[in-house]
């Protein structure tokens, strides 16, 4: 590979990190607000497909995946989604492996995400609920850089567990 295959590799796996970490910048910095989708529309085609059928989700677009965790009405400011039980939450990623074929590329990205679910009403202080996963990403290089065509999620476990009452 010769100085400038291995200058555009570079810039182009720089970008490909980018791409996954504003996935995980969308989710913790909109946890009660509506840039969900405003941000996740700089990480995936419009056409983009999810498949994160191995947690509680199905298979479907980004739209309907962020419909589903922030509320149907996300974009009219309804807070009926599976994110609602949760008053915060945090996804960390490990650096992905990157394998990039000219205007295609596949990703692999761990991920440890928390989530802090909101008290109930009786004298439970709440829980938490972790877990550990990993992201199947291809992406693909449009006019506005590369994008995430299509994600898989594969969990390797979650666990609830209560918080204890101080």
């Amino acid at each position: 590979m010769n100085s400038d295959a291995q200058i555009r590799y570079l810039l182009d796996r720089l970008e490909i990190q980018d791409v996954i970490a504003r996935y995980a910048v969308g989710q913790d910095a909109h946890q009660h607000d509506d840039g969900l989708l405003e941000q996740w529309h700089d990480v995936f085609t419009p056409d983009a497909t999810v498949d994160y059928s191995a947690g509680s989700f199905r298979k479907g677009t980004y739209v309907e995946l962020a419909d589903w965790m922030r509320g149907d009405g996300i974009r009219n400011g309804d807070r009926n989604g599976r994110m609602h039980e949760f008053t915060q939450w945090q996804h960390m990623l490990g650096l992905p492996t990157v394998t990039i074929d000219g205007d295609t590329a596949t990703a692999r990205s761990d991920l440890l995400a928390t989530h802090k679910a909101k008290a109930d009403s009786g004298s439970s202080p709440g829980w938490y609920f972790n877990d550990a996963c990993t992201f199947h990403d291809d992406f693909v290089r449009t006019a506005n850089g590369w994008r995430i065509a299509h994600r898989r999620l594969e969990v390797h476990w979650a666990d609830p567990f209560p918080i204890r009452g101080t």
